[in-house]
């Protein structure tokens, strides 16, 4: 394959990189593993910086990354050569890029096998013709990222992954994988001594952590999602349906380029119905910026509130101040929550519930059980460390009274905090 000219294709190896790759060393060593092989579409994004198109449309098993403990072996990302022409506008940083076609079939229509008796890959990455008519500088593109990679191909995302650990040193260690039927696949595929290791919540573990690049994308993660949020709210009056504030605020958030995930509108406990003169409501919001989340939380009143609910809202805000004051590297989330129940209790609020949890690339971005253990397995062993990203989660339900909510997006910084959102955590009253 040849053009008249030959564009550089370095740009697809230039994401930033999102992987806390120090922490994932320290992990890593905790738990004796030699690599990580990332099967789920976050955990590929997360350790390849690649939001690749195959891993979203619901073909599992198409593209994987892999990191290797060694620090000098290469990190790759594996993908259908088909799809190399994503990492022009969604690069990674991973060096090694390892793509797949399909087997080799000989003239009796059969697989051509290697020595070890294994499918051969196609050499070519493009099936598509080329023309005699003249390239634009996208088609040279297309021409020198295919040719970059022609003949370098394997014969299935297996193999392919299969030459990407062996490249990495671990063909004869032990690999963390969060899908768990990886691993007796990749031995059948020529890694029979590769040792496994369930690391669902060992991904999560790591990701506990962020780094500044995933801190930018989770500042604008709260703020444009406290401006859908606010957008929402601005549609609340008498008569108005719970279901339309969610629809209001994935409207806006679609044009804040990225997309609403759930807005719970709470009144009395229940999520249906219309709005009244008179109610208040829990609104629990939740978007997502370029795969990370922004997490807001406020109450909204229609009408003149109630001296009991001003005082709960004034409460949830002077307390959560506090703890936000308080919180330090090393605190446990434990901590935070107690503090949290005993300040309320101060103020002569009862039953004052306030939980941490990391946000990130989910919602929740932190161990969590997995069926086996019973809920609030790992609450003891959370604590808050530099570059932790949080809310403090502030709900609040009493049947016969109503419900409220107040949450704000932090950052753990060494000496204090960053409020990644503005903390407005004021009632939100709407005229009637």
């Amino acid at each position: 394959m040849s053009s008249k000219t030959s564009p550089s294709i370095d740009h697809i190896t230039s994401a930033k990189r999102l992987l806390n790759v120090e922490r994932a060393y320290d992990v890593m060593d905790k738990h004796g593993l030699d690599g990580l092989v990332a099967t789920t579409p976050v955990n590929i994004y997360y350790l390849s910086s690649h939001g690749g198109i195959m891993q979203w449309m619901g073909r599992p098993f198409s593209t994987f990354a892999f990191f290797p403990r060694k620090e000098d072996a290469p990190p790759a990302i594996i993908l259908s050569a088909v799809m190399l022409y994503h990492l022009d506008y969604r690069p990674t940083w991973m060096p090694s890029i390892q793509p797949f076609t399909s087997p080799l079939r000989g003239d009796d229509g059969e697989f051509l096998l290697d020595d070890t008796g294994r499918p051969v890959g196609n050499p070519k990455t493009s099936f598509w013709p080329v023309g005699d008519g003249e390239k634009s500088d996208r088609d040279n593109l297309q021409l020198a990222l295919f040719s970059a990679y022609e003949g370098k191909t394997s014969a299935s995302p297996l193999t392919a992954l299969v030459k990407a650990i062996k490249a990495g040193g671990a063909a004869q260690g032990t690999i963390g994988f969060d899908d768990p039927r990886i691993a007796p696949w990749l031995r059948d595929q020529g890694v029979p001594a590769i040792k496994d290791v369930d690391a669902l919540n060992i991904f999560k573990e790591i990701r506990m952590v962020k780094t500044e690049n995933e801190i930018d994308l989770l500042r604008e993660a709260a703020q444009r999602n406290e401006i859908a949020l606010n957008y929402a709210i601005d549609q609340i009056e008498p008569g108005f349906p719970l279901e339309g504030i969610e629809l209001a605020h994935a409207r806006k958030w679609g044009e804040l380029d990225g997309r609403g995930k759930w807005m719970i509108a709470n009144i009395d406990g229940l999520n249906s119905g219309v709005v009244s003169k008179g109610d208040f409501m829990k609104l629990d919001s939740v978007g997502v910026y370029k795969g990370y989340h922004g997490d807001v939380g406020r109450t909204v009143m229609v009408g003149d509130p109630p001296d009991s609910l001003v005082k709960r809202i004034e409460a949830d805000t002077k307390c959560s101040r506090l703890v936000y004051d308080a919180v330090k590297p090393g605190m446990k989330f434990s901590e935070a929550s107690k503090m949290f129940y005993d300040l309320m209790q101060q103020e002569g609020v009862p039953n004052g519930f306030g939980a941490p949890h990391n946000v990130g690339l989910e919602h929740t971005d932190q161990p969590w059980p997995t069926g086996a253990e019973p809920p609030g397995t790992f609450d003891d062993d959370f604590i808050f460390e530099e570059g932790t990203v949080y809310t403090l989660d502030m709900p609040y339900s009493e049947i016969g009274w109503g419900t409220t909510h107040v949450e704000d997006m932090i950052v753990v910084r060494e000496d204090g905090f960053e409020a990644l959102s503005s903390m407005d955590t004021s009632l939100k009253i709407r005229p009637v």
